[in-house]
């Protein structure tokens, strides 16, 4: 039995690879990765190092934008080869796409947002979380074959490990039922993505007026970080194209500062992975100090401003 395992980015193929190393000190074999798209070898070259048994490098302009009908294609032309029985994709809007297509095509059972695995009284037993990142759903599935789309920031990234073979491999992609046109990527709201910054500043309905935003893209600034915004202010009033929280954006910084946020499931769910939680919040009783490490109890437009004054005189 081997794996077989696909991410779309530097950023998040260590994590998958430490998943799928993980998986194979219980079920054993052989790890592959598969890396897919245009001018990704240098991609495949870091994959190498991760600690893979082999990758499989397909660099080909026809996979330059993500076409689930033509990835899903390679992915099982690879998993074949090498009689992979475990597929393992990420777990964001594309993997959730492909864990569908290939357990369709090798009709066998899906899991998404994997966080972990055991056995247990001798069968294998899949960890994922439900209701918003509330709960801990245990499933097991039969058969021989199975797809998992591990959730980003599951597994600490894998470590560079000697450097396996790069094989090269050309795809004839055929007649296609499904073309892109076009392909917009999607908008940041501050200077960085969200999901790579070690700093992240939040802010919530706390924050009264669009223009008061200023100062927490200072507060971000001062800090090196990025800023965001909790749901309501940008579904609700427009502030921003996407937001923090699990039906948004999940980030794992090494620090979060939450600003004027009461603390709900879906924004708390999207930030669990936070090495560091620090809450601003005027009401003793909101339940982001429940998460939080450290909490201030404050109204915004007073403790913002002086942090930010505080830490610019720390720098000198």
């Amino acid at each position: 039995m081997s794996i077989l395992i696909h991410a779309f980015s530097e950023r998040t193929f260590p994590e998958i690879v430490s998943g799928a190393l993980e998986l194979r000190k219980i079920i054993g074999g052989e790890v592959y990765a598969i890396v897919i798209g245009h001018n990704v070898e240098e991609l495949a070259k870091k994959v190498a190092k991760l600690g893979v048994s082999r990758v499989y490098l397909v660099d080909q302009p026809e996979f330059s934008i993500f076409n689930p009908e033509t990835y899903s294609k390679v992915i099982l032309s690879i998993a074949d080869e090498v009689n992979a029985k475990v597929l393992i994709v990420e777990s964001d809007i594309r993997g959730k796409i492909l864990s569908g297509i290939l357990s369709g095509k090798l009709g066998c059972g899906a899991i998404n947002d994997v966080i972990g695995f055991e056995t247990r009284n001798g069968k294998m037993i899949y960890k994922r979380v439900i209701y918003a990142g509330r709960a801990i759903a245990e499933e097991e599935v039969s058969g021989d074959s199975i797809v998992l789309a591990i959730r980003p920031g599951a597994f600490k990234a894998a470590e560079e490990e000697g450097e396996a073979e790069i094989v090269k491999r050309e795809i004839q992609v055929g007649e296609l039922a499904t073309i892109v046109e076009e392909f917009k990527p999607k908008e940041i709201a501050g200077e960085m993505r969200l999901e790579d910054a070690e700093v992240v500043v939040g802010a919530g309905r706390g924050i009264r007026k669009k223009e008061d935003l200023e100062m927490i893209k200072e507060l971000a600034r001062v800090l090196g970080g990025a800023w965001g915004l909790s749901r309501p202010l940008a579904a609700d009033y427009g502030w921003a194209p996407i937001w923090i929280g699990i039906s948004g954006i999940s980030i794992k910084p090494k620090l979060y500062i939450a600003i004027g946020i009461s603390g709900q499931p879906q924004h708390t769910s999207g930030i669990r992975d936070s090495k560091i939680i620090v809450a601003i919040n005027k009401d003793p009783d909101a339940p982001i100090f429940q998460f939080a490490d450290y909490g201030i109890i404050g109204d915004a437009y007073q403790v913002v401003p002086e942090l930010i004054k505080r830490l610019k005189e720390l720098k000198g």
